[in-house]
């Protein structure tokens, strides 16, 4: 059986960035996932100012195409686009697998593919599969990692979950404008077509689990339906739209409740449910955390939910669009 000091199940955002940390001060470091990178992952691929300093790396630095977006806000009952959006500072879109490779490999940690089964504790050691055993333990794995499963209870609220249906590809004929569509056909969430390098784009949409359930309204009509808008707009053509297959992934808001590390065991990014209440931004916080879990590892900090950050949006904006997401889901 091998012992390695740290052991990071799932090698995205959050488990390369607690890995780097850890490296960086000349701890031991294994990550594990089921699979090899570079791999494909569903997100829209937007990224923060706050992300990159936090991250530390420029658009620069970046050895893969990275485009400051420049963002078209469409709010539901407004018959124009807003040439503006309450982030702080400018954001960017990346293709994640690209940006998950490069950070895992810029991480320097041995990376091993191995899917974990089963965990246990024998005294102060942790037991991956009779395999592998550590003393510390961070999941990393998403939304269904198994460090959750079989370490945690399950602290995440059903009224918290999202869901989404998107599809990434190329498509020269893409506008480079990033589009956001709030609260469109009643949507408890929000739509996009995201702008990336070589060509690509991300056109998908999220909303509440609970929406979806309560209105008795099913996420694939709606993306058929913004689909077909954007047809209308004359943002997509319609063989391609035709032929899309869009692809779900569920993942949780961030909530007050529910432990994020017991005895020498964390919980970090989508394995926690971090992401931001009001734009379910994913990539910020589960870097924070996993800058976070590193630095409480190394006895130089404490990882807590309560300062993880829970808005992408700033000032009155942010105020807004919690109320009318309330009041389109209590309507529902």
């Amino acid at each position: 059986m091998r012992h390695v000091e740290t052991i990071i199940v799932g090698g995205g955002p959050a488990g390369s960035t607690c890995a780097r940390h850890l490296l960086q001060q000349g701890r031991a470091v294994l990550v594990l996932d089921k699979a090899r990178f570079p791999r494909s992952k569903l997100c829209a691929g937007w990224i923060t100012a706050k992300v990159m300093r936090d991250l530390d790396f420029t658009a620069d630095d970046y050895p893969h195409p990275i485009l400051q977006l420049d963002i078209r806000t469409h709010f539901f009952g407004l018959p124009f686009a807003l040439n503006w959006f309450p982030t702080p500072g400018p954001d960017f879109s990346i293709r994640r697998v690209e940006f998950d490779a490069w950070l895992l490999a810029r991480s320097g940690a041995e990376v091993v593919e191995h899917e974990v089964r089963t965990i246990r504790r024998d005294g102060e050691r942790i037991i991956i599969d009779d395999t592998y055993s550590c003393r510390n333990l961070v999941g990393a794995g998403g939304t269904m990692c198994p460090v959750r499963r079989e370490m945690f209870p399950e602290g995440r609220m059903k009224s918290r979950q999202i869901v989404t249906l998107e599809k990434e590809f190329e498509y020269p004929a893409r506008a480079d404008l990033c589009h956001l569509y709030f609260f469109r056909r009643g949507l408890a969430g929000y739509a996009w077509i995201v702008p990336k390098g070589n060509g690509f784009v991300n056109i998908g949409l999220g909303g509440k689990a609970k929406y979806f359930r309560s209105s008795g309204t099913k996420i694939h009509d709606h993306f058929r339906a913004f689909i077909t808008d954007l047809v209308r707009e004359k943002r997509l053509d319609a063989a391609t739209a035709e032929n899309l297959q869009e692809i779900g992934h569920p993942y949780f808001l961030f909530t007050r409740g529910g432990e994020v590390k017991r005895d020498n065991c964390f919980l970090i990014g989508d394995s926690a449910g971090l992401a931001s209440v009001d734009l379910g931004e994913g990539i910020g916080p589960a870097v924070e955390s996993g800058l976070m879990s590193a630095r409480e590892i190394l006895g130089t900090g404490e990882y807590r939910k309560d300062v993880i950050s829970v808005f992408s949006l700033t000032g009155l904006v942010r105020v807004l669009m919690r109320r009318a997401n309330r009041r389109h889901v209590a309507t529902a």
